[in-house]
């Protein structure tokens, strides 16, 4: 999911909605602990800014992780991807950063600060500073920050921005100058904090999109501007920072976009026009692996430095058996969470019944034991939607709907009209109760089908394992899919949910709708009270529980083994394990 001097207030508010992130980390020798290593602090925070620190030049670097890297405009509903998350954290510059712990921090090598100049109405200022520039030596200025307010409006038609947190709240935008961006809230925004954040990596160069559209100055964009130039924009800006082209993917951070071997690996060199501290690896190779035992073995091999697999038993216990040839493994608490998504535009599913019986006969419990204690040994079944467990609105939600208890899947499908067929699945007025679950291809989320099936079996339903590598990429943005099994992170911003579950959201691909929920979600998200805004949001759990359209399965553990000539590597729960790339100190050739 996406996601980020000032008054008290405002810094409680936004606490309020800030995920608590990992304290820990597991064996960072190579031990079997999961939680025994205190989560490092920013070699460049103080007094709550963030600045690239000076670090000692080192070679290049290899990663690797599952899924490979896609587009530059990860903002868009159909590119948005944690894994083009961690490439862009290196690339494009926010105005906040958050650092391994959860704290939101000024970006000081490019802010002056974020300041809120009134409270009725709210009114807040991004205050750039002087000299910051694309990768062209083209400024990176205010019409950037106006660009990225003008597609998560809405009030332009055409834009297909993953979320509009925020930016929809947003009365009135202007730049005061070049360096200043200006924002008053129709409604007060509690998160305000998190828009141009790393969560959503939106400050894409406006000069490039003026140059391939032929408008002069997109500050003077408006609903009135003539339909040619907003369609010209819009085109532009949803499908001409696909793929790779470095003319037009420039960078505004430590890094740069260097190469591209589509569905293999990206490589980042240094960026000669970032005027902060140079990043400390010479360059960055992220290579994806598909399987997370192959991964850890290419770390084995040192074909790669720094492998991030998806948490997997077997690829935990390769990585914390490497420690006696200098691999370092972590298992950190994630903000992941793995999740079944049911589509309302299928008819079995726009049946609540059915839905109910679906969640009563996924043993959720069976799942964690069989695939995830291996690597964190008192992981449990997710209760919330809204709330991880290290949260303080946390609340058990859905251990009494979601139960695993087969049997009264059967019931609630027979007291519905369901009949048994003599095959042992269910049928109501001609249609079978048959449905694919679609995913990628990680072998946890093969072995989760598995278990579904036969557990979901026994309740009448017959579960069609649909093993697509391509399905994130491609589909499930179209909504192509009876039940979709993925991940989504938490946001450290609460707000955030909106984008998934409030009606017509930009990753609303289910099609789930309820104008109750849309209301609460709309209070929420303006309601400056930390209790409130957090009891608010409680409530919206419950209500989209009560309508089922998703079942939460477990938080996914994050697993990252590196060679111990690296210091600083941490997976950071919201943005993966190069968030700090730049900080990183390699050692040798």
């Amino acid at each position: 999911m996406t996601g980020r001097g000032r008054s008290r207030w405002m810094l409680a508010a936004a606490a309020a909605a800030l995920l608590a992130l990992v304290a820990a980390c597991g064996g960072g020798g190579g031990g079997d602990n999961f939680g025994s290593t205190s989560a490092p602090t920013a070699k460049g925070s103080q007094n709550g800014v963030y600045h690239a620190p000076q670090v000692q030049a080192g070679p290049g670097v290899t990663f690797t992780a599952d899924t490979a890297y896609t587009a530059y405009n990860n903002d868009a509903a159909d590119a948005n991807s944690l894994y083009n998350t961690y490439v862009l954290t290196q690339v494009l510059s926010t105005a906040t950063w958050v650092d391994a712990n959860g704290q939101v921090l000024v970006n000081g090598d490019v802010m002056d600060g974020i300041v809120q100049t009134s409270t009725n109405p709210q009114t807040v200022q991004w205050r750039i500073k002087p000299g910051v520039t694309w990768s062209d030596g083209q400024p990176w200025n205010c019409k950037d920050f106006y660009l990225a307010y003008l597609v998560g409006s809405g009030k332009i038609p055409g834009f297909t921005p993953a979320g509009t947190n925020g930016y929809d709240q947003i009365g009135q935008a202007q730049c005061l100058n070049d360096q200043t961006f200006q924002a008053t809230f129709a409604k007060p925004y509690a998160d305000y904090m998190g828009l141009f954040g790393q969560g959503n990596l939106d400050l894409l160069p406006a000069h490039v999109l003026e140059a391939k559209t032929g408008v002069p100055d997109i500050r003077q964009i408006t609903p009135q501007s003539p339909p040619a130039q907003i369609a010209a924009i819009t085109n532009f800006w949803n499908k001409g920072w696909n793929g790779f082209d470095k003319s037009v993917d420039l960078s505004s951070g430590p890094y740069q976009l260097d190469s591209w071997v589509q569905d293999q690996s990206v490589k980042l060199t240094r960026n000669p026009a970032w005027k902060g501290n140079p990043g400390g690896p010479e360059s960055i190779t992220y290579r994806n692996i598909a399987d997370a035992t192959a991964e850890a073995q290419a770390l084995q091999n040192n074909e790669v430095q720094v492998a991030a697999p998806q948490v997997d038993v077997n690829a935990a216990n390769l990585l914390r058996g490497l420690a006696a040839q200098g691999v370092k493994f972590q298992a950190t608490t994630g903000s992941t969470y793995e999740h079944l998504d049911m589509n309302f535009k299928n008819p079995l599913f726009a049946d609540k019944a059915v839905r109910q019986a679906f969640a009563q006969c996924v043993n959720r419990q069976e799942i964690v034991d069989k695939l995830v204690r291996g690597v964190q040994p008192d992981a449990a079944p997710l209760q919330s939607l809204i709330y991880l467990p290290n949260q303080q609105g946390y609340q058990d939600t859905y251990s009494q709907i979601a139960t695993g208890n087969a049997a009264q899947s059967n019931q609630t499908l027979t007291q519905d009209g369901w009949v048994k067929g003599p095959d042992g699945i269910y049928t109501k007025n001609g249609q079978r109760l048959q449905f694919r679950i679609s995913h990628t291809n990680v072998p946890r989320r093969v072995q989760t089908v598995q278990l579904i099936q036969a557990e979901c079996q026994q309740a009448g339903m017959q579960v069609v394992d649909d093993n697509d590598p391509n399905f994130l990429d491609q589909r499930v943005s179209q909504g192509d899919y009876d039940v979709a099994l993925f991940g989504w992170i938490n946001d450290p911003f609460i707000s955030s949910h909106q984008s998934i579950y409030k009606t017509g959201g930009g990753q609303n691909w289910q099609g789930y709708s309820d104008p109750k929920v849309d209301q609460m979600m709309d209070q929420a998200v303006s309601n400056l009270d930390p209790n409130g805004f957090r009891q608010t949001w409680q409530d919206v759990d419950r209500a989209i529980a009560a309508d089922l359209p998703s079942i939460p399965l477990f938080v996914q553990p994050n697993m990252v083994g590196y060679t111990d000539r690296i210091d600083n590597v941490y997976y950071q729960p919201n943005f993966g394990p190069l968030y700090n790339a730049n900080e990183w100190v390699v050692q040798g050739g």
